[in-house]
């Protein structure tokens, strides 16, 4: 009896095991690729399948690690036969290896569930493949400089072969690794056709300015292009053999070596360029000024290489007569085929007040020139100018005791003027009213003053609250575009505040900030200039530019003035 009982539950146990090993068995997802060997650079597709239903969003960003993930699909298909319910699911992800050897593809999570890992070989494409000149579509790049000076441009041009049509194109953005660069795109593309071993191609060209930040080896990271060939010929054209085929192709990736300051550069701020120039212009010609009579002197300094951010202040030392008031700097840009243009201006009142001869120092502005590798100085010569002076010149203190003089002759004239006049006594027979009225008036008036200065104040009141209110408001409309990302929207609230903090200076572009910030922020100011007015597709982290903002301290008004220098725009 006892056996029996026992073989009953040992039968039970083990047909419990079965459904359950059933169930694993059901459970798994099975794992292939649909062609092998594969080769770098070409798409292939990685398959997953199971036979029963799974509620699973996969996360296939493991895959990134050796490979680019061009497409994923998901299908699904349910069929009852006989009563009985059959479950199929595919995913379908479309890879392309990013080298060559043997990769290994992760386990991919399927809720509680992991495929098994998977290795595939992957070898190296033919010369057509790896963009030669026979192939249909290709990408070629080049630098004009492979040995660039730390903030020197470096323009990087890339073209797009193609001998064949194409649909649904893209390229990337160049990146760089190994250091940090600026990258602004050059202008607009260009289109022109060729031909390369008999066979016609349209060309695109593209280019970009690389401004790296940073000394030491750094690489250009290969431009890649992904697109489609083939496809339906018309919307009515269903022919299941003319699919559109994913097609991937990389340009070669550019090693570059950054050089740093060079020991013989002695001036305070590093300006490496292909050419540098300074020039004045006077609204009223100044050897014609006169004592007390104001001119404008406009000196623009104007950089062949070099953004206007990266350009510095233009001090001119004059004279203590010479009185000077500066303008807001203005910055322009352009650019043409050998990279960028950058000017300055820096606009300032100058009134004299004294007359006599006077020289006007020269300016000096030390740069690096590129193209021969060696410091020049470009120069403002010294002026010497005649300001004609008064045919009495007034100092301040004798201007001040004149008016107190004038004032007292016009007091006594005006007691004689009274003791001419009959005297007015005031007798007892005066009226009582009048007093009365007197003094009512009297308090009428005190009454008045005091209600018109406690109005002010609270007026005052009103008006600081309100600003206060309106900066508040202004800087949660700043953490709001951040947070989203969204560029255009950050800068419309970043020059909103920065007029509500700063009312009395009229800021019109980002720019105007940088008299404020410190370096970490400039930076963070050109990189949401260049994504705004540079290419379309660069990113911008929102985050981290309203962590740079927050961390300034604006209200200090900081100045990039050190000790009587321009800060230098590079540190050593």
């Amino acid at each position: 009896m006892l056996d029996i009982k026992l073989h009953t539950q040992m039968k039970i146990i083990f047909t419990l095991w079965l459904l359950i090993f059933s169930q694993l068995l059901l459970a798994e997802i099975t794992v292939k690729v649909d062609r092998e060997p594969v080769v770098v650079d070409e798409s292939f597709h990685l398959i997953f399948e199971s036979d029963q239903k799974v509620d699973a969003k996969p996360d296939f960003s493991v895959l990134t690690n050796s490979f680019t993930v061009l497409d994923t699909r998901h299908r699904s298909n349910t069929q009852i036969t006989n009563g009985k319910i059959n479950y199929s699911q595919m995913w379908i992800v479309t890879l392309i290896a990013n080298k060559t050897g043997t990769l290994g593809i992760p386990s991919i999570r399927f809720d509680k569930e992991l495929t098994r890992p998977l290795s595939i070989n992957v070898l190296a494409g033919s010369a057509s493949t790896q963009g030669g000149s026979n192939d249909n579509v290709f990408v070629d790049v080049e630098v004009n400089t492979k040995s660039p000076y730390v903030q020197a441009q470096l323009v990087y041009t890339l073209r797009l072969y193609r001998s064949i049509v194409t649909n649904n194109a893209s390229l990337s953005e160049p990146e760089v690794t190994g250091g940090q660069a600026v990258i602004n795109k050059l202008g607009e593309d260009s289109s022109f056709e060729t031909q390369r071993n008999g066979k016609r191609y349209v060309v695109i060209e593209r280019q970009y300015v690389i401004f790296p930040q940073s000394s030491g080896p750094m690489t250009i990271q290969p431009i890649v292009f992904q697109g489609q060939t083939g496809g339906a010929g018309g919307f009515f054209s269903f022919d299941r053999f003319n699919q559109p085929t994913s097609i991937v192709k990389r340009s070669k990736s550019v090693e570059i070596n950054v050089k740093p300051i060079p020991d013989s550069f002695t001036g305070d701020t590093w300006l490496p360029a292909n050419q540098l120039s300074i020039e004045e212009q006077w609204s009223v010609d100044p050897s014609k000024l006169e004592q007390g009579e104001a001119t404008t002197r406009t000196l623009t300094l104007k950089a062949n290489g070099l953004a206007a951010s990266h350009l510095p202040a233009i001090k001119s030392n004059l004279p203590d007569e010479l009185k000077q008031y500066p303008d807001q700097p203005e910055f322009d840009e352009s650019n043409n085929a050998d990279g960028y243009i950058g000017v300055r201006r820096d606009k300032m009142a100058i009134i004299p007040t004294k007359g006599g001869d006077y020289t006007l120092p020269a300016i000096k502005i030390p740069w690096w020139n590129t193209d021969t590798d060696k410091m020049e100085v470009a120069e403002l010569p010294e002026r010497n100018i005649h300001i004609e002076g008064s045919t009495a010149p007034v100092a301040v203190d004798n201007v001040v005791k004149q008016q107190t003089t004038d004032q007292d002759t016009v007091i006594e004239s005006g007691n004689n003027n009274q003791n001419n006049l009959a005297p007015i006594t005031l007798t007892k027979e005066e009226p009582f009213w009048k007093w009365v009225s007197l003094v009512l008036l009297l308090l009428w008036l005190l009454t008045v003053v005091l209600f018109w200065r406690s109005k002010r104040k609270t007026s005052a009141t009103d008006a600081m609250e309100e600003e206060n209110i309106s900066k508040r408001k202004h800087l949660k409309k700043i953490q709001q575009a951040c947070k989203s990302n969204a560029k255009k929207e950050t800068q419309q609230a970043l020059l909103d505040w920065a007029n509500s903090h700063w009312p009395e200076k009229t800021i019109k572009n980002l720019n105007a900030l940088k008299e404020f910030s410190d370096e970490d922020f400039t930076l963070k100011l050109d990189e949401l200039n260049n994504c705004l007015y540079g290419s379309s597709a660069l990113k911008w982290d929102g985050d981290n530019f309203l962590k740079s903002f927050e961390s300034q301290s604006f209200d200090k008004k900081q100045s990039k003035v050190v000790n009587g220098k321009l800060e230098p725009l590079y540190k050593t």
